[in-house]
């Protein structure tokens, strides 16, 4: 079996995020895409994910269902601290077994592996996937040949430019502005009805953080 893992902050998922995993998996002729939504993401500070990770969990879910070769795996959620994309996969490996694996990623966050708990072992684990965007520069992939001894388990596929992120959504809820066809209906329905993102809420996030940090 070819199996995808698509690990993320998901903060929301967005209809970028299931085009690249349904391109890629076409690509590759993947069985199985596993979305991974991450508990505490050990490369942010808490208090840049917006939406707590429950949230964040059922509306991947929310946005995968009906889709037989997307599922959603809450392991990271769970596991009520940070998780590295290395440990991730050889839990994931462990539960699922022997096949071919491949880790899916945007180019942008590939140039950074270098950044990432050992590299190379992840590399090993799984071929990582560079999503890339038509007219990418793969040439800014080349400074990690020179570090990993696993470079060529690096594999860039190109998908759909589509120009929607996160962040942007965040902004636009933020200000009032619609989000409505950025995610897919079920997950605009759960952030509309529990005013996920709205400027409400993240006052009220930012103050319960506040408040927290007090001795």
């Amino acid at each position: 079996m070819r199996v995808g893992i698509f690990g993320g902050t998901f903060d929301p998922v967005h209809v970028g995020h299931l085009i690249i995993a349904e391109q890629v998996s076409d690509a590759l002729g993947l069985e199985r895409v596993l979305f991974v939504p991450s508990g505490m993401p050990p490369h942010k500070a808490a208090e840049s994910v917006q939406a707590g990770a429950w949230d964040r969990l059922e509306m991947v879910r929310e946005a995968v269902r009906g889709n037989p070769r997307f599922v959603v795996e809450s392991l990271e959620v769970e596991a009520g601290g940070p998780m590295y994309s290395v440990d991730t996969t050889i839990a994931l490996k462990e539960k699922y077994g022997d096949g071919e694996w491949y880790f899916i990623s945007g180019a942008d966050a590939v140039c950074d592996l270098l950044t990432w708990k050992d590299p190379d072992r992840l590399l090993e684990e799984a071929v990582m996937v560079a999503a890339t965007r038509p007219g990418y520069d793969l040439s800014a992939l080349n400074h990690l040949a020179e570090e990993l001894r696993n470079f060529h388990r690096i594999l860039p596929v190109e998908c759909s430019r589509i120009d929607i992120s996160s962040t942007e959504i965040r902004s636009r809820r933020a200000r009032g502005r619609s989000i409505r066809y950025m995610v897919p209906e079920p997950v605009y329905r759960i952030i509309e009805k529990r005013g996920i993102y709205s400027l409400e809420e993240r006052v009220e996030r930012s103050e319960s953080l506040n408040r927290s940090q007090i001795p």
